[in-house]
């Protein structure tokens, strides 16, 4: 009797299939995966924003105007967000004697609902 010795392994089929579902598994995976990023930042901006708020009301209590002398606001707040790391928003402070607007634009990209814009009344805006 002779034996008959078969070589083990996947078939080019086989592969192909396991290819496809990959594929697909990543086309589905990888826009949410991009839209949670995108979304995780902009929270990270908006609580940035309120933080920057909570500055300019400190520095109004001390001083009775959001104004600040030189027009850097960076001496107030941090104007990047987030704070450490790569920044992905800047803030920019718009201030008058008593009011002031705080707003987050990506650095990259366009607002389409990713700008953030909140008032001394506390009112926050997203566009």
């Amino acid at each position: 009797m002779s034996k008959v010795l078969s070589a083990g392994g996947f078939t080019l089929v086989e592969l192909m299939i396991a290819v496809a579902i990959i594929a697909i598994i990543s086309a589905i995976a990888i826009p949410g995966y991009q839209s949670y990023i995108t979304e995780s930042y902009r929270n990270q901006a908006a609580a940035d924003v309120k933080v920057c708020a909570l500055a300019m009301e400190r520095y109004f209590s001390e001083d009775f105007t959001y104004v600040v002398d030189d027009g850097d606001y960076s001496s107030i707040c941090n104007l990047t967000s987030p704070t450490s790391g790569t920044g992905r928003y800047s803030l920019t402070v718009s201030a008058a004697q008593t009011t002031f607007t705080i707003e987050a634009e990506p650095n990259s990209g366009t607002c389409a609902d990713n700008c953030i814009r909140l008032t001394q009344d506390g009112s926050q805006t997203i566009y």
